[in-house]
Parts: C-alpha cells; sequence; structure tokens
C-alpha cells in the first residue's frame, strides 16, 4: 500500500475545510430564517399604534417602498443560497463564501429593520 498516500490528510480534514463547513452552516441557518424573519418584523410592525392609524386614516404611513424592502429579501436569499451550494472549487476567490455570508446576514437584517420601520 502507498503510505504516502495515506500519511496526507484528506480535503474534509483540513482546517478550511471545518471553516468552510461552519459557514455554509451559517448560510443554511440564515436561509431557514428568512421567511420567519420577515413574518416576525411585519407582526411586530402591525401591532404598533402608527401602524394602526396608517391603516385606518391613511396618516403616518411610510415612505419605504416596497421593492426596496423585497429586493434585500431576494439579496438575502440569493446570497444564502450561494454561500450554502456553491462548491470550494467554484469560488471567485478563497473568501467568496466568507463575504458572501457576510453580506446575507446584513441584507436579512437590513430587511427586518426595514419592515419594522414601516406599517
Amino acid at each position: 500500500m502507498n503510505e504516502t498516500a495515506s500519511a496526507e490528510p484528506s480535503a474534509a480534514d483540513t482546517p478550511d475545510a471545518g471553516h468552510d463547513r461552519r459557514l455554509r452552516t451559517a448560510a443554511k441557518v440564515g436561509v431557514g430564517l428568512l421567511i420567519p424573519t420577515a413574518i416576525i418584523s411585519i407582526v411586530l410592525s402591525l401591532m404598533t399604534e402608527r401602524a394602526a392609524d396608517c391603516i385606518t386614516n391613511g396618516n403616518q404611513c411610510s415612505a419605504i417602498p416596497g421593492p426596496v424592502i423585497f429586493g434585500a429579501f431576494l439579496v438575502s436569499a440569493a446570497l444564502g443560497l450561494f454561500a450554502a451550494s456553491c462548491p470550494q472549487q467554484r469560488l471567485p476567490f478563497s473568501t467568496a463564501r466568507s463575504w458572501a455570508v457576510k453580506l446575507q446576514w446584513l441584507a436579512q437584517l437590513t430587511m427586518a429593520m426595514l419592515l419594522l420601520a414601516s406599517p
């Protein structure tokens, strides 16, 4: 048996593989929490007096356009799916997955804050 081949660590056992696995898990968690985050943010936003006044009288309604909020939702979903599913060999640069996960979470938090700010 070739001992040099068995002595080398496999690609799945390297420290980078563990970091990559954690990033993929963070991306999957973010994608899984995307819709619950949106629903909870909408419900909390509708529970305010400002939302009641906007719905009943048309006063104090937010000027945040809906496409901006939906755009943040789509960006978060797209970045999360990219970070969770793209193979390591096809990434454009070595820290692409890390940046995608960071931007995914930033877009998701932005969407939640925009939803909370607009009844």
